[in-house]
């Protein structure tokens, strides 16, 4: 039989309630990659056992649609979902949530490479959290291991998600939780020494409890073994395990690392761009006689925005004639951080726009989320698909535009950019041939001719042999492999 997902901890809850429960409506599903990775394990809720969904209650509605406790029932494709939500006051979310996750971890867990605040004008550096902020992240991660504790029945799996719970791993440890445990980071990890002057002070003590929470788990999964060797470096040099017989050790036990790229429903991105039509202003500029580039990401400081608008209006300077379409989805509002991003980003989209005017030829810089067949839509027309991540986790976009291009004879398809230090260009390193093209985005002479060879469908547009790695190695097959992992570790 194969696994199932028993007891899964995250911060984002698999749904929100959007309307009060007088207007009847279904819960919004969660946005993101989690839902979609791991929905297919989802055990159905026979009222005593099946799959419990914990997480931080985060709808405007959500107190009104669940029980003392936080407990409803949500219909799911797969069917009855149990699903917990957890409360937080506005203080202890902003301390958990803002400056803990997003103002320490976010920008510090992307320094894989390059030290990226130096570099790029508008990347932030990490903000070491105060007692407070940090008090705040700790009692979060305990709320969430106490809702662990009190599941029944008490020696069934828990998959503990990210970056925001990692301190619950350790936590279960060591108030006797007797089940298997697992945790994954969807995120990239960084290299200790590139990360080294953020680390200074508390700033390295929070970030050795970081790890050590992590260690807490029987498996610690990552996206790439490049992800996961960075962790056990930093492990060993802040002196929260060891290394013996190519593993990290904790006195006596033994705790498991690995790679397990996280990946899409293939099946949900096929049908859908089977039928996903363009709105009338996509279809307008796509029905001009040139090549398309499509852009489409959040509006997050991570994926290299600025360096991509850039090259764009150097591409169109040396005179190349192509319609671009590119959308920012706006993300964590009120953060000076993106805002500072943001500002960024509308500097170069105006000169992007200048220089396509001068030419003559389509050009849109959105700042608004697009519907998601909309996205499929363009993925499956576009001729390139520009990706240019700084540092991402996975980054799954190149992987919906490579399914969603199924369709389409092979001479007709696109090219996919990414940046290197993406999950994907390491877990797909060798389909350079397939329509999958590397390159820094901090090299904007690399930017520009990597464009240009894509344009050209250089060095090969996507083929079924990348498409068909794709489907092979779908959200299922992750999901699968790490529980599957998981029960072999334990």
């Amino acid at each position: 039989m194969p696994p199932r997902i028993q007891l899964l901890l995250a911060n984002r809850a698999y749904s929100d309630h959007t309307t009060p429960r007088s207007v009847p409506a279904a819960p919004a599903v969660g946005a993101g990659g989690l839902v979609a990775a791991v929905h297919s394990l989802i055990e159905p809720w026979d009222g005593a056992a099946g799959t419990t969904w914990v997480a931080a209650g985060r709808g405007a509605f959500d107190r009104e649609w669940t029980d003392a406790d936080g407990f409803e029932i949500l219909d799911t494709a797969r069917g009855p979902l149990h699903q917990q939500r957890l409360y937080f006051g506005d203080d202890a979310w902003d301390g958990h949530y803002t400056r803990v996750s997003n103002a320490f971890l976010w920008p510090l867990l992307h320094l894989v490479r390059e030290r990226l605040p130096e570099v790029t004008g508008y990347f932030p550096p990490p903000e070491c959290p105060d007692g407070t902020a940090w008090q705040h992240y700790v009692d979060v991660n305990a709320t969430f291991a106490q809702a662990a504790l009190r599941a029944s029945p008490s020696d069934q799996t828990c998959w503990v998600h990210d970056y925001q719970l990692a301190l619950v791993p350790q936590m279960l440890r060591e108030r006797g939780y007797n089940g298997r445990i697992g945790y994954f980071l969807h995120t990239p990890f960084p290299d200790i020494d590139i990360a080294a002057p953020y680390l200074t002070g508390e700033g390295r003590d929070r970030f050795a409890a970081f790890v050590g929470g992590i260690l807490g788990a029987d498996l610690a999964g990552f996206q790439t073994e490049a992800d996961a060797e960075r962790f056990r470096r930093a492990a060993t040099a802040l002196d929260v395990a060891v290394m013996r017989d190519g593993a990290l050790w904790q006195d006596v036990r033994r705790i498991e690392t690995g790679a397990f790229p996280v990946s899409i429903d293939t099946a949900e991105i096929e049908e859908l761009a089977g039928r996903a039509r363009l709105s009338e202003r996509f279809e307008a500029m796509c029905g001009v006689d040139l090549p398309v580039v499509v852009g489409l990401e959040r509006a997050d400081y991570t994926k290299g925005i600025p360096e991509r608008l850039r090259t764009i209006a150097s591409a169109y300077r040396a005179g190349l004639h192509f319609t671009y379409i590119g959308a920012a989805a706006p993300t964590r509002a009120g953060v000076r951080a993106y805002e500072k991003l943001n500002a960024f980003i509308a500097t170069a989209a105006v000169e992007a726009e200048e220089a396509a005017a001068a030419l003559g030829v389509p050009f849109l810089q959105l700042h608004e989320s697009i519907p998601w067949d909309e996205v499929v839509a363009l993925q499956r027309e576009a001729d390139v698909v520009f990706t240019s991540s700084l540092a991402d986790g996975m980054n799954l976009v190149p992987l919906q535009a490579a399914v969603a291009q199924a369709a389409r004879a092979q001479d007709k398809r696109g090219v996919i950019v990414t940046g290197r230090d993406a999950g994907v260009a390491q877990v797909y390193d060798g389909y350079a041939g397939d329509g999958l093209a590397i390159v820094n985005p901090l090299d904007s002479v690399a930017m520009g001719e990597t464009l240009q060879a894509a344009l050209a469908g250089r060095p090969g547009r996507i083929s079924d042999r990348l498409i068909e790695t794709v489907r092979r190695r779908d959200a299922h097959a992750w999901a699968t492999g790490f529980l599957t992992r998981l029960e072999a570790a334990c």
